[in-house]
């Protein structure tokens, strides 16, 4: 064997290593994409992203963790934050279309629930003002028209929102198992 033959061996090597973990990339990749779109628009699990976009930096940090643990990948932060941005961009799109497809459909708008429970709320604790109350209670009324526009518009913004967070999700998927590791390693 000759010197210049290690470097085809070794390319066809790391060909054969990703071929095998692109299926799995693949099912990482949907499982964070599908976690974005439970939890933009099943009801009440709308309510997690309130708390800083919580649901959606959970999907990328289990995207993220399921690829690292199930292939025994290493990712740097910078590669953990690209996959999961990925993810968030594929999970952002499809949040969009799945919302356009139940508000044109079914004239069901996703997250709803949280602006009734705002409404309560404000009754609850403001009841000398009515107006505020009524004023919310218009904008859930009204009818909603999409244009082209406002759906692409939709994606744009969507995927400017999500798909960091989804990203800072894998980053902190890493650090955290690189944390476990380091323990683990001092301990034994």
């Amino acid at each position: 064997m000759k010197c210049s033959d290690k470097p085809d061996m070794q390319k066809d090597v790391m060909k054969q290593q990703l071929m095998d973990q692109d299926p799995e990339k693949v099912r990482a990749l949907a499982l964070g994409a599908l976690l974005i779109v439970v939890t933009t628009t099943v009801p009440y699990l709308t309510l997690i992203n309130a708390l800083f976009f919580a649901g959606i930096f959970l999907s990328g940090a289990i995207a993220s963790y399921y690829y690292i643990v199930t292939c025994q990948a290493k990712l740097s932060f910078s590669e953990a934050f690209l996959f999961s941005f990925l993810s968030g961009v594929v999970g952002s799109i499809l949040s969009v279309v799945i919302s356009y497809v139940l508000l044109t459909t079914f004239q069901y708008r996703p997250g709803i629930e949280g602006l009734l429970l705002l409404i309560d709320w404000m009754e609850q604790m403001a009841p000398e003002q009515p107006e505020l109350s009524l004023q919310l209670k218009e904008i859930l009324e009204a009818p909603v028209e999409l244009t082209i526009v406002d759906f692409l518009l939709s994606v744009v913004v969507t995927v400017f929102l999500y798909s960091p967070v989804s990203g800072l999700g894998g980053v902190f998927s890493v650090w955290r198992l690189k944390r476990q590791a380091r323990r683990g390693e001092g301990g034994s």
